[in-house]
């Protein structure tokens, strides 16, 4: 009878055990589930900052050197997005960018975002040392004083074809190369402070030109009859008649 009640003794105990130690695993494994759901919630966000970081990245070194960068990576290239600039509300629902904070040396000023007409961009490229060129959005039409002024780095513009008027200022620095005017455009530089290109260049001024302050270009390339040609002889400009 004691063996008995031994032997019963001892199966009691071992399926007790057996039993603690199911429900000891069962817990273990719901921690592990839930430390690995917030693992992966973690990892979605690194990935999400990684992608971000990965774009600055691609940016950078999508050109090796300004060197490399040429007016035809200009004119192809796609615009900007939204998220590089810092922008506001500007009159009749329009929207004004106030600052570049992209990495790309190439700026394409979308012609609209948020579904509303880009009007201007003030001087949220003056000072810029890492701009190489700048596509002016076609919603554009007067482009203030010393918009371009200190881009040291600058090499091409090419206006958007509503640009009406430039004020006065730098037009890009020591290593500027070329500027297309739009055909359209009124008034280059506003007085006789002019509108000055540290590098001279070749510049083509459209016939559209009515009122025209600028300096230090190398030679004028005019329409025969313009006011252009007008502005070169008077100036004792050289120029060209196209």
């Amino acid at each position: 009878m004691k063996k008995r009640l031994l032997v019963l003794g001892l199966a009691f105990t071992m399926l007790a055990a057996t039993a603690c130690g199911t429900s000891s695993d069962g817990g273990n494994k719901t921690s592990k589930a839930d430390k690995t759901v917030t693992a992966t919630s973690n990892s979605d966000k690194t990935s999400e900052t990684q992608k971000k970081d990965d774009k600055k990245d691609d940016a950078k070194e999508s050109y090796k050197s300004a060197d490399d960068i040429t007016m035809d990576d200009l004119k192809n290239h796609e615009e900007t997005s939204a998220e590089d600039f810092e922008y506001g509300d500007g009159p009749n629902g329009s929207i004004v960018i106030d600052g570049y904070i992209g990495e790309d040396p190439i700026v394409v000023i979308p012609n609209e975002i948020d579904g509303k007409k880009v009007v201007d961009f003030r001087k949220a490229f003056t000072n810029n040392k890492d701009i190489i060129a700048i596509k002016i959005g076609d919603n554009v039409e007067d482009i203030i004083e010393n918009a371009f002024t200190n881009c040291d780095n600058l090499k091409y513009i090419v206006f958007g074809k509503n640009v009406k008027t430039i004020e006065d200022g730098l037009l890009g620095g020591k290593k500027f190369e070329q500027v297309e005017f739009n055909d359209g455009i009124e008034q280059i530089g506003s007085s006789k402070n002019g509108l000055i290109l540290l590098n001279s260049i070749e510049v083509k001024i459209p016939e559209s030109v009515k009122e025209m302050y600028l300096y230090k270009a190398k030679t004028l390339i005019v329409k025969s009859g313009s006011y252009a040609e007008s502005y070169a002889k008077e100036n004792n400009m050289d120029y060209r008649v196209e």
